[in-house]
């Protein structure tokens, strides 16, 4: 080869460093840094699917967020008017049951102060039926007392005590007759518990009345024999009627807590789950200090509110049935956009076998864009076969598009040649001899591809390369010798006797770049670098002119190469064309 052949025909798009940064030099010198981001990339079915997906959850979030507190704040509502509603019907049974009782000792006073004859217990022995189960008329003597005949004698309640007689507890009601006796009614416990039993509804509470916040006069479930009265004391401690859950209401627990809303009430933990009891206290009448309230499982006093937490959480599985639904349909209208991202990143890399033909799509704009992305498999295919593949897909791949990136660099060139090709070829046929090179430039290709290297041009029955650009390679004189090692390895186990190889390497400054017109452009590298490993290769037939491989190296190419490599010293030498000896090595 001469110094004529080595003009630059390899066309390129410009230079980038390993780092990300595309480092571009012009024929100023001036220098510019472009850093390209990474960016959070999503799959379009993915993005399609998650755009589904969210705003299906984000509208019936809203409307199930609307409906859940709008259906709680009614239930709410409703269960704070029943429990109204119960108290003061449970009132009203006590307060009919207190006028009841007075209207008949008052009857009873009217009749006596029309006669102004004494009482006896046979006259009061028609009355006795008027009075609830288990009550009684008492009378006693008192002084004569006379009233206007137009007011009713008043009735005096009093606590309950305990007397001698009774079981339990009693609560008497006293009135003056007038005529020097006084009339009294006992009411035992379980005349109380009769009365509380006419409160109950539906099955479901439990009523109860208590004397303050501590003594019970009536617990639903609680058997008579637990309201044994004691001079001591007449009603029992609530804390110790443990028949019923009520016994822990007022207990120190992290599970109780008061209601809220317009009823007073108390959630706790009982031996059997939670309860709920809403009471009231009485503040007129004879129960003046009672509390009078009903007993419920909590389960079933928030019924109500259960059945909207049912209804929220069914609509909540709804929606997330929904939102994986809505992801599955997003991912299938993706799909095919999948398929042509995939197809297109093959293409990016100019890999055409691996970038299958996309179907035809049911979506009209789809189908066209799979259609022209079809054929632009082909043309680009017929066009990959003219240009270094390798080349244009790494720099596409790196982002170097624009125009004259031109630089400075140290890089490592390799020449190859077939010896003895010219009289080889005069005894083939053109299409053994287009056979041969092809064999031949397949096997030097391959040996240099596997090392990352470049090929800049086929010339003739030679081919140069290059290592450090476009990407930087900091070992680039190691690669370089690399490949050279594995190709004479390989020619070396051909069959073939007549395939001669010479190579030369040499380290160095070059510019390397886009050089050419606007026309058309050629990335390759220009410099005295290139003219010595071409030299070194030529200078091979003067070292051993008969061998199958002979590979030589400039010292500078040494230099870069990690100790202990071997090479045989060939020392000093004057290539064609240079002044200035150069060391050099054989590696084959």
């Amino acid at each position: 080869m001469s110094e004529e052949t080595l003009p630059p025909e390899k066309a390129g798009p410009g230079h980038t460093t390993g780092s990300g940064a595309i480092d571009r030099q012009g024929p100023s010198g001036h220098v510019s840094s472009r850093t390209a981001g990474k960016r959070l990339r999503l799959p379009v079915g993915v993005a399609l699917g998650l755009v589904f997906s969210l705003l299906l959850v984000l509208i019936c979030g809203i409307i199930i967020t609307y409906m859940a507190t709008s259906d709680r704040s009614i239930a709410g509502r409703l269960l704070d008017e029943q429990g109204v509603a119960v108290l003061k019907s449970n009132e009203a049974v006590l307060d009919k049951f207190f006028q009841q009782q007075q209207l008949l000792l008052q009857t009873l006073a009217v009749d006596v102060g029309r006669s102004g004859a004494q009482l006896t217990e046979a006259d009061l022995a028609p009355y006795q039926a008027l009075l609830p189960e288990g009550a009684a008329f008492e009378l006693a003597r008192a002084v004569l007392t006379e009233y206007p005949p137009d007011d009713l004698p008043e009735v005096a309640w009093s606590d309950f005590e305990y007397r001698p007689g009774f079981s339990t507890a009693v609560k008497s009601a006293e009135i003056d007759l007038g005529n020097g006796q006084i009339l009294r009614g006992l009411y035992p416990q379980p005349v109380f518990a009769e009365v509380a039993s006419e409160m109950a509804w539906e099955g479901r509470q439990q009523v109860f009345l208590l004397s303050g916040r501590d003594r019970a006069i009536v617990v639903a479930g609680v058997p008579e024999s637990d309201f044994g009265a004691t001079p001591e004391q007449p009603l029992p401690a609530l804390a110790g009627l443990e028949a019923s859950p009520l016994h822990l209401i007022w207990a120190d627990n992290a599970n109780a807590h008061t209601m809220g809303g317009s009823i007073e009430g108390r959630v706790f933990p009982g031996d059997q789950g939670m309860f709920t009891a809403i009471f009231t206290d009485v503040t007129a009448g004879p129960g003046t200090g009672w509390t009078l309230g009903t007993l419920y499982r909590a389960e079933e006093f928030g019924a109500a509110l259960d059945q909207t937490r049912i209804v929220l959480y069914a609509a909540l599985v709804a929606l997330v049935v929904g939102a994986f639904l809505s992801f599955v349909v997003g991912r299938l209208l993706g799909r095919p956009l999948n398929r042509l991202a995939h197809a297109a990143a093959s293409l990016r890399q100019l890999d055409f076998a691996a970038s299958e033909r996309l179907p035809r799509s049911r979506l009209a704009e789809l189908d066209d864009v799979n259609q022209a992305f079809n054929g632009s498999i082909g043309a680009l295919n017929a066009f990959a076969k003219y240009v270094p593949r390798q080349l244009v897909s790494r720099l596409i791949e790196e982002g170097m598009t624009s125009a004259r990136n031109i630089e400075i660099k140290e890089m490592t060139i390799v020449f190859t040649d077939l010896a003895g090709f010219t009289d080889l070829a005069s005894h083939m046929s053109a299409e053994e001899t287009a056979a041969y090179l092809n064999g031949y430039f397949e096997t030097v290709s391959d040996a240099i591809a596997e090392q990352d290297g470049t090929i800049d041009k086929f010339l003739g029955d030679g081919v140069m390369a290059f290592w450090g650009a476009p990407s930087d390679q900091p070992e680039h004189a190691a690669q370089a010798i690399r490949a050279v090692q594995n190709l004479a390895d390989r020619i070396a186990r051909m069959p073939d006797g007549h395939m001669r190889v010479r190579i030369g390497v040499h380290t160095g400054k070059v510019v390397v770049g886009d050089i050419g017109s606007a026309a058309r452009m050629n990335y390759t590298v220009i410099g005295d670098a290139v003219n010595v490993a071409a030299r070194l290769q030529e200078h091979g037939k003067s070292v051993d002119p008969d061998a199958k491989v002979i590979a030589l190296v400039s010292g500078e190419t040494m230099a870069h190469l990690p100790e202990g490599t071997s090479a045989t010293s060939l020392g000093t030498v004057h290539l064609r064309g240079r002044t200035e000896p150069l060391s050099v090595f054989r590696i084959a």
